[in-house]
């Protein structure tokens, strides 16, 4: 089977030790032997991008981000032809986060080359975005989604905040595990309970579920990440009584988690974060579920987390943002060995089925596919069209 030739030109670029957006991305391109990919990268940096970095470093933050958004830097135009001219590719892919996407948009435009746009999540609502451009940002984020042969729409939610457009494919990220869950645990007391990903967004969230838990003789919340967003003194103090473990790669992922009951998904209350909260899909409730770990899910009604666990009553949520309804609800299912299988039942389900890698790998593939045009048709995209 041909390999498919696959241009990146993204501001979220595969990075097999990254997160997030960067993770997902290597998983989709950079582990499958059936895609071949270059990615656009700086060649050097540009003189705005040095003033942008200036201006942070002196504290302007909202002088820097107020000059991206209304000069964006992109790569060259002159680097990213004759990356095509010598590439090759069948499809350019992108990811609708930062800026570069709009530069992958005019040169898929240019040489007549289909565009695949991931939307993982609502980047114009970023705290990186001022309020007063949002507006602006999010013309250009609908213009991606306008101009992709495909929009990769994370969540359900996703596809409807964009308007369900015809090019919408709703597809889980691939999850960095596949089939290595134990439903044969021994759930005795005290429970732990595993927290891994995010810790900036939702260090304060943590920081109080941590505290709610203290002195809790039926749970045990361990934390794994980086850069906790915390309170002074917090993070020496939850290390030094083994609630903290820093960082976890995900090839560590497995064998980090192997003595844990369940884990821990965390979802912002903020009202300011509501729409983001519908559009993206956490990550790491894919990856627990390939542990056939139980699923705990700690956010608001409205979020995509909850509303895929109400499907079956697959995972335990909490909608309310006070940490000790949390502590309730988790000492409750650590008495409760009938109802911690069920839900591990649960998990291993999911990963076989809404969250299989197998199945997520072949419809990113058929998409690409589908995009892709004869060999006769691609000897012509090299001629720029006017535009």
């Amino acid at each position: 089977m041909d390999r498919i030739k696959v241009l990146v030109v993204s501001s979220v670029v595969p990075n097999a030790r990254g997160s997030g957006g960067e993770l997902v991305l290597h998983r989709y391109l950079k582990s499958n032997r059936l895609i071949e990919s270059e990615v656009v990268s700086w060649q050097r940096f540009p003189f705005r991008l040095k003033v942008i970095g200036k201006l942070r470093e002196l504290g302007l933050q909202f002088l820097s981000r107020s000059m991206e958004c209304l000069f964006p830097v992109l790569p060259s135009k002159k680097m990213v032809d004759d990356l095509v001219h010598s590439f090759r590719p069948d499809v350019v892919v992108t990811v609708a986060h930062g800026w570069w996407h709009i530069r992958a948009r005019r040169v898929a435009r240019k040489f007549q080359l289909p565009l695949v746009s991931f939307f993982q999540d609502w980047w114009p609502d970023f705290p990186d975005v001022p309020l007063g451009f949002r507006s602006r940002v999010e013309r250009q984020f609908h213009k991606t989604r306008a101009d992709s042969a495909v929009a990769i729409c994370v969540s359900d939610g996703m596809r409807r905040e964009l308007g369900e457009p015809e090019n919408a494919l709703v597809l889980h990220d691939a999850p960095s595990l596949t089939g290595c869950g134990d439903m044969t645990r021994d759930f005795r007391l005290p429970l732990r309970v595993a927290y891994f990903g995010n810790l900036f967004e939702y260090g304060p969230l943590i920081e109080c579920a941590l505290r709610s838990l203290k002195g809790s003789e039926r749970v045990r919340l361990e934390v794994f990440g980086a850069s906790p967003l915390w309170t002074r003194g917090a993070e020496d103090e939850f290390r030094s009584k083994g609630f903290y473990h820093g960082f976890i790669p995900s090839n560590e992922l497995a064998k980090s988690l192997h003595d844990f009951h369940a884990a821990l998904v965390v979802m912002s209350f903020a009202p300011p974060h509501r729409r983001r909260m519908t559009t993206s899909f956490p990550s790491k409730l894919i990856d627990a579920t390939q542990l056939s770990l139980p699923v705990v899910i700690w956010g608001p009604e409205y979020c995509s987390a909850v509303t895929w666990a109400r499907k079956g009553d697959r995972a335990l949520y909490v909608t309310d943002p006070n940490p000790l309804a949390l502590r309730e609800a988790l000492e409750q299912l650590a008495a409760s060995p009938t109802e911690l299988r069920r839900l591990a039942k649960s998990a291993s389900d999911a990963a076989a089925g809404d969250f299989n890698h197998e199945r997520i790998q072949l419809q990113f593939m058929n998409a690409l596919r589908r995009t892709k045009q004869p060999a006769g048709e691609k000897l012509s995209q090299l001629r720029p069209k006017a535009i």
